[in-house]
Protein backbone atom coordinates (compact mmCIF):
# COMPACT_ATOMS: atom_id res chain seq x y z
CA UNK A 1 0.00 0.00 0.00
CA UNK A 2 3.08 2.36 0.44
CA UNK A 3 3.90 2.40 -3.23
CA UNK A 4 0.41 3.31 -3.86
CA UNK A 5 0.69 6.10 -1.57
CA UNK A 6 3.42 7.63 -2.85
CA UNK A 7 2.13 7.61 -6.49
CA UNK A 8 -0.79 9.43 -5.23
CA UNK A 9 1.37 12.10 -3.63
CA UNK A 10 3.33 12.38 -7.03
CA UNK A 11 0.76 12.57 -8.86
CA UNK A 12 -0.92 15.30 -6.43
CA UNK A 13 2.81 16.95 -6.40
CA UNK A 14 2.21 17.15 -10.24
CA UNK A 15 -1.26 18.93 -10.33
CA UNK A 16 -3.84 15.86 -9.81
CA UNK A 17 -6.39 16.55 -7.11
CA UNK A 18 -8.19 14.35 -5.07
CA UNK A 19 -11.50 13.33 -4.37
CA UNK A 20 -12.10 11.39 -0.98
CA UNK A 21 -14.97 9.50 0.81
CA UNK A 22 -17.42 9.97 -2.60
CA UNK A 23 -20.23 7.12 -2.10
CA UNK A 24 -20.67 4.64 -4.86
CA UNK A 25 -24.55 4.67 -6.01
CA UNK A 26 -24.44 2.40 -9.41
CA UNK A 27 -21.69 0.47 -11.62
CA UNK A 28 -22.31 -0.45 -15.12
CA UNK A 29 -19.86 -3.15 -16.59
CA UNK A 30 -18.76 -2.47 -20.36
CA UNK A 31 -15.89 -5.32 -22.06
CA UNK A 32 -13.67 -2.59 -23.84
CA UNK A 33 -11.15 -4.13 -26.29
CA UNK A 34 -7.83 -4.34 -23.81
CA UNK A 35 -9.98 -4.36 -20.91
CA UNK A 36 -13.10 -4.14 -18.90
CA UNK A 37 -14.58 -0.96 -17.88
CA UNK A 38 -16.31 0.04 -14.74
CA UNK A 39 -18.71 3.34 -15.09
CA UNK A 40 -19.01 4.21 -11.15
CA UNK A 41 -21.98 6.49 -10.49
CA UNK A 42 -21.31 8.74 -7.69
CA UNK A 43 -23.27 10.54 -5.19
CA UNK A 44 -21.72 13.96 -6.18
CA UNK A 45 -20.11 15.26 -9.08
CA UNK A 46 -16.77 15.60 -9.74
CA UNK A 47 -14.60 17.41 -12.53
CA UNK A 48 -15.24 15.76 -16.23
CA UNK A 49 -14.94 16.56 -19.80
CA UNK A 50 -18.58 15.93 -21.84
CA UNK A 51 -18.82 16.09 -25.41
CA UNK A 52 -20.80 19.24 -26.08
CA UNK A 53 -23.75 19.26 -29.01
CA UNK A 54 -20.77 20.43 -32.09
CA UNK A 55 -19.14 16.98 -30.68
CA UNK A 56 -16.27 19.05 -29.14
CA UNK A 57 -14.91 17.94 -25.19
CA UNK A 58 -15.31 20.48 -22.33
CA UNK A 59 -14.46 20.63 -18.89
CA UNK A 60 -18.01 19.83 -17.26
CA UNK A 61 -18.79 18.02 -14.19
CA UNK A 62 -20.09 14.40 -13.69
CA UNK A 63 -21.10 12.29 -11.27
CA UNK A 64 -19.95 9.11 -13.42
CA UNK A 65 -16.32 8.31 -13.10
CA UNK A 66 -14.45 5.42 -15.32
CA UNK A 67 -12.02 2.83 -14.41
CA UNK A 68 -10.70 -0.29 -15.01
CA UNK A 69 -11.71 -2.95 -13.26
CA UNK A 70 -8.26 -4.88 -12.92
CA UNK A 71 -7.26 -1.36 -11.56
CA UNK A 72 -10.26 -1.73 -8.29
CA UNK A 73 -9.41 -5.78 -8.05
CA UNK A 74 -5.96 -4.40 -7.32
CA UNK A 75 -6.78 -2.06 -4.20
CA UNK A 76 -9.10 -5.22 -3.47
CA UNK A 77 -6.35 -7.50 -3.29
CA UNK A 78 -5.16 -5.12 -0.49
CA UNK A 79 -8.65 -5.65 1.46
CA UNK A 80 -8.20 -8.49 3.98
CA UNK A 81 -12.21 -8.85 3.58
CA UNK A 82 -12.13 -8.94 -0.74
CA UNK A 83 -8.46 -10.21 -1.11
CA UNK A 84 -10.13 -13.88 -1.98
CA UNK A 85 -12.60 -12.20 -4.57
CA UNK A 86 -9.94 -10.21 -6.50
CA UNK A 87 -9.33 -12.38 -9.38
CA UNK A 88 -12.72 -13.74 -9.46
CA UNK A 89 -14.06 -10.72 -9.78
CA UNK A 90 -11.67 -9.83 -12.81
CA UNK A 91 -13.21 -12.63 -14.61
CA UNK A 92 -17.02 -12.19 -13.35
CA UNK A 93 -16.91 -8.25 -13.45
CA UNK A 94 -20.45 -8.11 -13.27
CA UNK A 95 -20.44 -8.95 -9.66
CA UNK A 96 -18.48 -5.79 -8.97
CA UNK A 97 -21.84 -4.08 -8.99
CA UNK A 98 -22.77 -5.94 -6.18
CA UNK A 99 -19.57 -5.85 -4.03
CA UNK A 100 -19.19 -1.92 -5.38
CA UNK A 101 -22.79 -0.92 -4.44
CA UNK A 102 -22.15 2.01 -1.52
CA UNK A 103 -18.80 1.26 -0.87
CA UNK A 104 -16.92 4.77 -0.35
CA UNK A 105 -13.74 5.78 -2.99
CA UNK A 106 -11.03 7.80 -2.84
CA UNK A 107 -10.00 9.16 -6.03
CA UNK A 108 -7.29 10.85 -7.87
CA UNK A 109 -8.34 12.60 -10.78
CA UNK A 110 -5.23 13.40 -13.24
CA UNK A 111 -5.90 15.99 -16.15
CA UNK A 112 -4.26 14.96 -19.48
CA UNK A 113 -3.64 17.46 -22.14
CA UNK A 114 -4.63 16.37 -25.72
CA UNK A 115 -1.88 14.84 -27.96
CA UNK A 116 0.44 14.21 -24.59
CA UNK A 117 1.71 10.69 -24.04
CA UNK A 118 -0.57 9.06 -21.20
CA UNK A 119 0.80 6.21 -19.48
CA UNK A 120 -0.71 4.62 -16.18
CA UNK A 121 1.18 5.64 -13.48
CA UNK A 122 0.13 2.73 -11.55
CA UNK A 123 0.41 -0.22 -14.63
CA UNK A 124 3.97 -2.04 -14.84
CA UNK A 125 6.85 -0.08 -16.78
CA UNK A 126 6.31 -2.01 -20.09
CA UNK A 127 3.19 -1.10 -20.40
CA UNK A 128 2.18 1.35 -23.66
CA UNK A 129 1.73 5.24 -23.27
CA UNK A 130 -1.63 6.57 -25.10
CA UNK A 131 -1.97 9.95 -26.95
CA UNK A 132 -5.91 11.46 -26.54
CA UNK A 133 -6.73 13.16 -29.23
CA UNK A 134 -8.80 15.70 -26.34
CA UNK A 135 -8.34 17.16 -23.01
CA UNK A 136 -9.29 14.53 -20.73
CA UNK A 137 -9.38 13.56 -16.71
CA UNK A 138 -8.11 9.88 -15.90
CA UNK A 139 -9.55 8.66 -12.54
CA UNK A 140 -7.78 6.76 -10.55
CA UNK A 141 -8.99 4.80 -7.74
CA UNK A 142 -7.00 4.87 -5.16
CA UNK A 143 -8.69 3.71 -1.62
CA UNK A 144 -12.28 1.35 -1.35
CA UNK A 145 -13.87 1.30 1.54
CA UNK A 146 -16.64 -1.68 1.23
CA UNK A 147 -20.42 -1.04 2.82
CA UNK A 148 -21.78 -3.67 5.29
CA UNK A 149 -24.12 -4.53 1.87
CA UNK A 150 -21.24 -5.58 -0.42
CA UNK A 151 -19.21 -7.10 2.59
CA UNK A 152 -22.37 -9.51 2.87
CA UNK A 153 -22.17 -9.75 -0.79
CA UNK A 154 -18.58 -11.05 -0.41
CA UNK A 155 -19.90 -13.61 2.33
CA UNK A 156 -22.50 -15.23 -0.19
CA UNK A 157 -19.75 -14.94 -2.92
CA UNK A 158 -17.76 -17.02 -0.78
CA UNK A 159 -19.84 -19.11 0.32
CA UNK A 160 -21.03 -19.71 -3.88
CA UNK A 161 -17.36 -20.26 -4.42
CA UNK A 162 -16.31 -22.86 -1.88
CA UNK A 163 -19.97 -24.46 -3.35
CA UNK A 164 -22.61 -23.98 -0.64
Amino acid sequence: MSEIKEIVAELIKNGATQVKNVTVKNVTVKVMDAYTRLGITLDKEVKGYRQNESGEYEEATTKVVFVSSYSVAALLKENDDAAFAANHLVTHPDAMAMILSRAKLDIVQQSVEAGSDYKNPFASEDSDSVVFDHNTIINHVVGIELSDFGKKRLDKLADMMLGF
